[in-house]
């Protein structure tokens, strides 16, 4: 989900101020790539967070070349000081590197509409099948570390294990959110 500021820079900006002024803020999702996690046109509340106290699983609001973008993190790569954060969309499979400082906020609650006006709902956003997914993977891909081959540069081969775990992770993640909630 992706909040175009090409016309007005500034956007983001404000967001971070008022987060640090008031300690929340609410935006509205503009966009599908977090399907069925977030829906358009629902409103997502926001805290702020520094990028090196975010986890792994958890949705956050960060900034682009000239947009905001509301996706998960889905795995941290490279020691601490010198880390890129991997995120991506729950319906898109794009991943993007940023760097840690890039991140605004995190989403903590979603408000749902309901049928009519003034029916709507605010739910906390807890962690989903996905969310507990990456935490684990993540996780273990910690503790084996110190006896897996180095990580390999960008561009070079990763052998034919690696292409099998990469695709294996893809598929597993396929599969898992066909159990994300449609409807909260």
């Amino acid at each position: 989900m992706k909040l175009n500021l090409s016309d007005d820079a500034i956007t983001a900006e404000l967001l971070a101020e008022s987060l640090g002024r008031s300690g929340s803020a609410v935006i509205s999702v503009n966009g599908t790539s977090m399907h069925p996690t977030l829906q358009m046109g629902w409103r997502v509340y926001l805290r702020p967070v520094k990028g090196a106290d975010l986890r792994v699983g958890e949705i956050a609001v960060f900034r682009g070349g000239s947009y905001l973008t509301i996706h998960r993190l889905v795995w941290k790569e490279g020691p601490r000081g010198a880390q890129r954060f991997v995120f991506r969309g729950d319906y898109n499979r794009l991943r993007e590197r940023v760097d840690p400082s890039a991140v605004i906020a995190k989403v903590v609650a979603v408000e749902i509409p309901g049928r009519k006006k003034g029916l709507e709902r605010v739910v906390s956003l807890e962690p989903d099948v996905l969310a507990r997914f990456y935490q684990v993977t993540y996780g273990v891909s910690r503790l084996l570390r110190p006896i897996l081959p180095a990580a390999h540069e960008p561009g070079h081969d990763i052998g034919r294990l690696g292409r099998a775990a990469r695709a294996a992770f893809a598929g597993i993640e396929r599969f898992l959110a066909l159990f994300l909630p449609e409807r909260r």
